[in-house]
Formats: structure tokens, sequence, C-alpha cells
């Protein structure tokens, strides 16, 4: 039975909220990548928005769970700037080489969830398994919920391709 992590940042809570009932679904473990310095303040949204243009790479506290002991791992992110959320941009940049598998989901205000999503899988290096793009309407109407599990059970039906990472 292949063994999924589910890893994911959320600054609203949005990407969380998808994160467990992904993880539910799959019974995976679940990885929530922290940042050493929490967000906040009334500029926030502006500086990372900035940061996400700028592709800078904040600071995250370390792992907890070990990628390489998993088949996939499943990727949460909310978009910023038509591209992921920086502190999984750290992430991705430290842990990518040790992934077998992953597959990509992203959250989402406004638009490039496709963009966030290439992005993530150029840093990874290869194709994701699957990946899902949630709106703030699907969110907001809980429509969300059924998209996840679809999500999820696509993950569990891909043919894994032998483990160990391509070469870039």
């Amino acid at each position: 039975m292949p063994k999924y992590l589910v890893a994911y940042y959320s600054w609203t809570g949005n990407t969380a909220k998808v994160a467990k009932l992904i993880a539910a679904t799959l019974g995976a473990d679940i990885e929530e990548i922290r940042e050493v310095k929490p967000r906040g303040g009334p500029f926030a949204f502006v500086a990372s928005l900035i940061a996400s243009v700028f592709k800078t790479c904040p600071p995250i506290m370390p792992a907890t769970k070990n990628v390489a002991d998993y088949d996939v791992v499943i990727l949460g992110t909310p978009v910023w700037g038509a591209d992921m959320a920086t502190p999984m941009r750290t992430y991705l940049m430290r842990e990518a080489p040790r992934m077998k598998q992953v597959a990509l989901y992203c959250t989402l205000g406004g638009s490039g969830g496709k963009a966030a999503l290439a992005c993530m899988a150029a840093l990874w290096g290869r194709a994701a398994l699957a990946d899902l793009t949630l709106n703030q309407s699907a969110i907001a109407t809980e429509t969300w919920r059924n998209a996840a599990e679809d999500f999820a059970r696509q993950i569990q039906k891909s043919e894994a391709a032998p483990s160990g990472r391509a070469a870039a």
C-alpha cells in the first residue's frame, strides 16, 4: 500500500482545510510548512505578493517528516501573484530532490492557479501525478469537498512511475 504525505502551506486556512480532507481521504500523514517568522501586519499581503514576484525563499521551520519515506507527496499552496506561496518555494527547493512522486493543488482568490502549479512542477523537475485548482467561490460554497475527494482518488488510481527522481 502506498504511503502518502500531504505537505502544505496555508496563510488564511483555506489550503489547510483542503489538506486535511485530502489526508483523511488517503490515510496520509500531514506536514504543515511553517515560516520561522509568521506573516502579519497591515502590509503583509503586499509584501507577500512582492516576495512572490521576486521568487524569494523565506526561512521555514525544519520538516518533521522525511519525504523520502513516502511514495507520493501531495503539495498544497495558496497562489500569490500567479505563483506558489514563497514558503512552499523554500520547501520544494529543499525537499524536492528526495521526493519520488508528487501531486499538486492550490487555492486562490483570483487567477493564476495553473501557472502556480506549473512553477511547482518545474521546481520538482517532472510532471505531477495529478493537480487541482480550487478558487475562492468553490471554497465558499463547499463544492471544493467533492473536487478534493476526486483529486485524492485520482492520485490513488495513478500508475506510479519507478521510484526515484529523473535527472533534470
